[in-house]
């Protein structure tokens, strides 16, 4: 979410494609507060607030669950059948996603660490990938001026978790655990 110092600004400052030379730089300029009269003084209330609990929270209330770690590890068990795709686990992603770009990089997913290395899906319900099909009964497509400022702390928060973190404690291991 914004710092307070940017909603006192008013606007937002991100730009779109700003690690392009070729092109000029422009500012979103879009509103990010509003000011209000409340008590005989001017304050300024967000446009646009929503509830996030980060990722990571989540997983680490996730991992502290009886039996969690054990069922993402199920898959390494899972039977598979040449050439039929029956779940996640028989995709070329699941398959052939590599922890770097090096030269003989490891699998990311693999039996060893099915319970540290996690592949995240995020779904967006107006989403719609084919002109003329619809596959939501939602609102409108979201602006992707507005979108882009949503999406902005979670691919921060994606990008952190691909680093790796520690997760102080979880089931199985109560002194932490590297994920």
């Amino acid at each position: 979410m914004y710092l307070i110092e940017l909603i006192l600004t008013s606007e937002c400052s991100h730009v779109k494609f700003s690690n392009l030379a070729t092109k000029r730089l422009k500012q979103c300029r879009t509103p990010l507060g509003k000011k209000i009269s409340l008590n005989n003084s001017i304050s300024i209330v967000p446009e646009l607030i929503y509830p996030v609990s980060s990722i990571q929270q989540q997983l680490s209330s996730m991992f502290k669950r009886p039996g969690f770690e054990e069922l993402l590890r199920h898959w390494t068990r899972h039977s598979i059948i040449d050439n039929v795709l029956s779940d996640i686990y028989d995709g070329q992603i699941w398959k052939n996603l590599k922890e770097s770009s090096e030269q003989g990089s490891n699998n990311f997913f693999r039996p060893d660490k099915a319970d540290a290395h996690l592949g995240l899906m995020m779904n967006l319900d107006w989403f719609q990938p084919y002109e003329g099909t619809i596959y939501s009964t939602g609102p409108d497509e979201v602006k992707l001026h507005k979108v882009n400022h949503y999406l902005s702390p979670i691919i921060t928060e994606l990008e952190s978790l691909w680093e790796g973190v520690n997760l102080n404690r979880t089931n199985e291991c109560p002194n932490g655990k590297d994920i």
